[in-house]
Parts: C-alpha cells; structure tokens; sequence
C-alpha cells in the first residue's frame, strides 16, 4: 500500500505542476489578485462545494454494512462537509459581497462538468473511487499556498474574511489522516487503486479547467468594462 500511496502522491503532484503552469496561476503570478476575480473565483468555489456533502452521500448509498469501515467514513465525512459553502457566503459578505449576488452568479461550464463528474463518480463509480478525490482536496493547502498569499497580499484580507480557507486548513488536516487510512482499508484490490488514482486524476484536470474557465470569464468581464 505504501507503494500505491507514494505513485498516487507522485500523480497529484504532477498534476498540481501542471496547474501551476497554466492560466490560472501565471495570470496570479504576472498581475496578482483585484477583488473581481476573487469574487468569481469564491463564487465558482460556492457552487461546486454546496455540492460536495451530498455527492458525498450519495456515494455511501451503494455501500452495505459489508464493508462498515467504508459507509461510516462516508457518511461521517458527508455530514463534516454539510455547510462549508456557508463560509464562502460569509467570507464574501464580510467584504460587502452580497449573498443573493454569489447564490445568483452563473456556474460556469467547467464547474458545470466538475459538479457533474462528482455525482457521475458516486453513482457509477462508487465510494472507493471517490477517495481519489477527497484524498487530493484534502491535502491540497500545500499546492495553494501561493495564491492564499496573493489574496492576503493583494486584497489585504484578514484571517476573518478567510474563515473558508482558514478553518478547511485546520480541519483537513484531520481529514488528510482519515481519508488515508480509509485508502490503505479499503482500496486493496487492483480494480480499486485503479479507481482511486483515475478519480483523483479526473478530478485534478476538472479543477485545472474550471480555474482556466474562471480566468476566461474574468477577461470577459474586464474587456466590458474597458469598453
């Protein structure tokens, strides 16, 4: 198992390499944070996270009392995701962002399919394949660093308008054991570490289409404005 955790650790790595050379993160890189895209960019994070504790769920309908370890982790984990997209509320309201405006903001394509694959993953794929994903997301604050820092920086936010980002750094940590240990139990057959690493490398290539969809969309709205 070790060997199977160090090649999915290598994968996500690659995977984050490749984030960090595309639109998303150059674009931080070259001009940093205004608020426009940090507003798109919560708002995007809003939409696909009020899905995740019932995607989450949903995955565990599929898992009998056989596999006991499996259905408690998801469905505990279901519960400890239920509300985080709260905080992306009250981190946009604590800089005069509107809630009904974040609610009412279009999800964009690329979250669209992201949203999508999530549920496609817990319907069809199952409960083992989705720790691809919650294996990556939870332990991702290393990969994320830079940008947290830009909004501090560029934004000039305090840990107060970050609860969103402040408390999953806390939380995740714990998460990152759980969902570890979760793999080592129950991904023990070549079938489900197939899973595992196809989900988590899914997911990566989702998100890396989502975050150029925001930088899209970004560039749309300034191209308006300077019009």
């Amino acid at each position: 198992m070790d060997t199977f955790l160090d090649d999915l650790d290598v994968m996500i790595s690659d995977c984050w390499a490749s984030i960090h050379e595309g639109r998303y993160w150059s674009h931080v890189r070259n001009y940093g944070f205004d608020l426009d895209l940090y507003v798109i960019t919560m708002s995007q994070i809003f939409h696909y996270t009020r899905h995740n504790a019932q995607n989450q769920a949903l995955a565990a309908v599929k898992v009998m009392s056989d596999d006991l370890y499996l259905l408690r982790y998801c469905l505990k984990h279901a519960y400890e995701e239920a509300g985080h997209d709260l905080m992306v509320i009250h981190d946009l309201e604590s800089i005069g962002v509107d809630a009904a405006t974040v609610r009412s903001s279009p999800v964009l394509p690329d979250t669209n399919a992201f949203i999508a694959y999530l549920y496609y993953t817990a319907q069809e794929i199952g409960a083992v394949g989705r720790l691809g994903y919650s294996y990556w997301a939870e332990g991702c604050y290393v990969h994320i660093h830079d940008i947290l820092e830009a909004i501090y920086r560029d934004l000039k936010l305090s840990d107060a308008n970050m609860t969103f980002f402040i408390s999953h750094a806390h939380v995740d940590k714990r998460h990152f054991e759980e969902v570890r240990d979760t793999i080592e139990q129950v991904a023990i057959t070549p079938q489900k570490k197939q899973a595992v690493l196809s989900v988590a490398r899914t997911t990566l290539h989702l998100q890396e289409r989502m975050l150029d969809g925001i930088i899209c969309k970004y560039n749309e709205m300034r191209s308006s404005q300077n019009c």
